[in-house]
């Protein structure tokens, strides 16, 4: 660089985040249910089951097939504008939590095609209300009394938890899953005094959503002591990359031209 354009620079300070460490963790299934083994929690993932009515069948003591689910197309809606987020957890750990809602596209064997918002559009088949009722879930999902259960990833680090978020009885706003990740997972290592650092904060992108949809057999599900009604099996599997980039507020000096390096005496009253 030449001696006569250095002179024409000013020292320009950046105020900036620098990136101290990240873990990306890649294929992440962020929908699914824990396994149950005999009755017992096992902290193992399976894929989220859900029971969908099919077309036509409405809860009777002799209910009536109607069409079965022959596919389903799936999108994912975040519902509140603040997730996902992070909470930092003294100097140990880096907690990612996500809430979204499900907007699936149902077609039955008859051609006809319906719309169902989950969690929202979920029940306990012993909590059936007409009204929103459009699929059934496991009594590990949705208790007989209709309270969320908690869902345990314990297996292997990081852990994770999923719940559906409930304002009521059938009144579901949407799922909340969460993963505890140990800053010695991140790389680089971060030194300690980095994570003392009163600026530490968490940045969170999620990319490459997938999912998949496994149509099964057709069940019949009683929703009481003498009314059932027919449904198709349906499990679900979202699988996104998680990246968490933990950074601390850095000042950094370069040399350059500030854009109002350029401005006239005359346009903003300065003095060059």
């Amino acid at each position: 660089m030449s001696e006569e354009l250095i002179k024409d620079l000013h020292k320009v300070d950046i105020f900036t985040k620098q990136v101290l460490g990240k873990k990306v963790l890649a294929d992440t299934i962020t929908l699914w249910q824990e396994e149950y083994v005999a009755g017992v929690p096992t902290g193992n993932k399976r894929p989220f089951r859900i029971y969908i009515i099919n077309d036509g069948s409405v809860p009777a003591e002799q209910p009536v097939l109607g069409s079965p689910v022959t596919c389903v197309k799936l999108c994912k809606r975040i519902i509140e504008p603040e997730y996902p987020r992070n909470l930092l957890i003294c100097t140990s750990k880096s907690r990612v939590i996500h809430r979204y809602q499900l907007v699936l596209l149902v077609e039955y064997e008859n051609g006809n095609f319906d719309v169902l918002t989950l969690p929202r559009n979920l029940s306990n088949p012993l909590q059936f209300n007409p009204a929103t009722t459009k699929a059934f879930v496991d009594s590990t999902v949705i208790d007989a009394a209709g309270v969320p259960v908690l869902q345990h990833q314990n297996q292997t680090l990081p852990n994770e938890t999923l719940i559906i978020v409930a304002a009521g009885v059938n009144d579901y706003t949407g799922f909340e899953y969460t993963v505890t990740i140990p800053f010695s997972m991140f790389e680089p290592n971060i030194k300690c005094c980095h994570l003392e650092d009163p600026s530490l904060q968490s940045y969170i992108l999620l990319k490459c959503f997938r999912y998949d949809v496994d149509v099964l057999d057709t069940t019949l599900v009683s929703t009481g002591t003498t009314e059932s009604v027919w449904t198709t099996i349906v499990d679900l599997t979202i699988t996104e990359d998680i990246i968490d980039k933990l950074g601390i507020d850095q000042d950094v000096i370069v040399l350059g031209k500030p854009e109002d390096f350029y401005c006239k005496p005359d346009d903003c009253g300065c003095k060059l």
